[in-house]
């Protein structure tokens, strides 16, 4: 008899847990517990990629209590335990590793799978010539066909990672368009360019960058009419708008500097007529643009 009683009532407990819709309907126990509420956790290689992680703790009394962070794979990776329990991780190589939290005496512990990838150092100017002529390395050749180049390549010609695309269009032009700056005759002679008052802009967007980093974007745009000027606005986690004359501009370009990614790792640029510009069709072009890293000190005119 007490066998059948002993057996309702685990048959009544199984039923009341099955009937829990969610963990807010759950019962609640007395569990004391650290956990890693993420499942899989990445970082990529090189010191500014580093990252913080926090654990999640049942009280704020065992959140005080001592706690050690390790990775199985040291070689992969480096974990720094921090006061107020939280650990801070630099991946060292490529690879996958086990990363686990435990307390001072050993009772609570908690797993989760940490990936270390591979960093783009970002160290050279990445130049980007925009139109259908061809024009040799370093430059990426992007052609409004094409739609997107991936994985851009630096001066050094090491693959970044980085992609850009078109959101929206551009139309292509070639024209004989001379300059002082150093560019290629083959990246200053053709472009993307738009009648801004069919178009009234077309964007950029550059991606799979490090949101850990400041990017410098330099912008050359010419074009062989008059009263033409373009604007630019780029927006990544901040927005900055500039302003360039490209009449017949041999000489000048415009820079935006420590541009930090969105949240998506993506900088966006907005290409349009300027507020100066009065040609009868508006136009708007680009040349060539470079992305170069935080405080690197780009030389005119250029030399490949």
């Amino acid at each position: 008899m007490k066998t059948i009683k002993y057996t309702l009532h685990i048959l009544l407990i199984f039923i009341f847990l099955g009937s829990c819709s969610n963990d807010n309907d759950m019962p609640k126990f007395p569990t004391k517990y650290a956990r890693i509420l993420e499942a899989s956790i990445t970082v990529k290689t090189e010191a500014e990629n580093k990252i913080t992680i926090r654990a999640h703790f049942d009280s704020e009394e065992t959140a005080k209590e001592k706690f050690m962070w390790s990775v199985s794979d040291p070689e992969l990776a480096t974990v720094v335990t921090n006061e107020d329990n939280s650990a801070t991780i630099q991946g060292l190589e490529p690879g996958s590793t086990t990363l686990k939290i435990e307390s001072a005496d050993g009772k609570l512990k908690y797993f989760s799978t940490l990936t270390v990838v591979k960093a783009y150092p970002f160290r050279e100017p990445i130049f980007i010539d925009f139109g259908n002529i061809e024009s040799n390395t370093p430059f990426n050749v992007f052609k409004t066909s094409d739609g997107k180049i991936e994985n851009l390549i630096d001066k050094s010609n090491i693959p970044s990672g980085y992609s850009i695309k078109i959101d929206g269009s551009f139309a292509t032009l070639d024209r004989n368009i001379s300059n002082t700056l150093g560019f290629p005759s083959e990246v200053s002679n053709d472009m993307f360019f738009n009648d801004g008052i069919n178009v009234e802009s077309s964007s950029l967007v550059l991606s799979n960058l490090n949101k850990n980093l400041k990017y410098t974007l330099v912008f050359y745009s010419s074009i062989n009419d008059n009263n033409t000027e373009n604007e630019y606005i780029v927006k990544g986690s901040t927005e900055e708008v500039v302003h360039l004359i490209t009449a017949r501009n041999g000489s000048n370009y415009v820079t935006v500097k420590d541009m930090i990614p969105d949240e998506k790792e993506e900088i966006r640029i907005t290409l349009k007529a300027g507020p100066n510009n009065t040609q009868w069709a508006r136009f708007y072009c680009i040349n060539a643009m470079i992305i170069l890293p935080k405080n690197y000190e780009l030389e005119f005119p250029l030399s490949f």
